[in-house]
């Protein structure tokens, strides 16, 4: 069962500390709106806007924080339920590289903290502790695209504004060729949207499989 000092602890936090006004079950303050699942103070998901002027302008995101029933000694889980082109986020499984969510962590430190800190990274991205390879190298070598590709997933997970054509003409070659949208998506971001490339390795290794 949960604790009754750690529920106090994150009603507190969410209705006191974080000075915010609660309508309906939800939740908001500048950027954030936080609810609850299934009415549990241990369960919550956050809508977590695009910072202005970074390639996330315009998105929605869906956060979702597990509290453990030893908070604060211990910190939540944090993942991205939506799907996010990040250095810091893992594109596949939502999972976030975050110094506070582990080491860094301290019982001073508080949901608010939390939220705080994954707004500004999604911002600025921390390259010192990258959570995928791919990504990372696309922002440091090729950042036009890493800029143009975030916005795409932008587009396409968080009803961002920012439409490419040319990356949907790619993915639609590869759709045609018997490959699953999100696969193709994911795969073609992490080879630089060579579809060429993409394309002749998934037919080489179709044909391996029918053979």
């Amino acid at each position: 069962m949960w604790s009754n000092t750690g529920a106090a602890r994150v009603q507190r936090e969410i209705n006191t500390a974080m000075h915010l006004r609660s309508t309906g079950g939800e939740t908001t303050e500048r950027g954030f709106k936080l609810w609850l699942v299934d009415q549990s103070w241990s369960n919550l998901c956050v809508e977590i806007h695009g910072p202005p002027d970074s390639p996330y302008e315009g998105g929605v995101f869906v956060v979702k924080i597990l509290v453990p029933d030893t908070y604060p000694v211990v910190p939540p889980q944090v993942e991205f339920r939506t799907r996010i082109w990040h250095p810091n986020i893992s594109p596949e499984s939502g999972a976030i590289s975050l110094d506070i969510l582990w080491k860094g962590w301290s019982p001073d430190m508080s949901i608010r903290t939390i939220l705080m800190t994954v707004r500004n990274i999604i911002a600025i991205p921390d390259m010192g502790t990258p959570f995928d390879d791919d990504v990372a190298r696309q922002y440091m070598h090729k950042h036009e695209l890493f800029v143009r590709t975030a916005k795409h997933w932008t587009n396409r997970y968080a009803n961002g504004p920012n439409i490419i054509p040319e990356f949907d003409e790619k993915i639609q070659a590869l759709k045609d060729l018997g490959m699953y949208e999100c696969l193709a998506r994911s795969i073609l971001s992490k080879k630089d949207w060579d579809v060429g490339k993409v394309s002749h390795n998934f037919l080489t290794i179709k044909s391996q499989h029918e053979n």
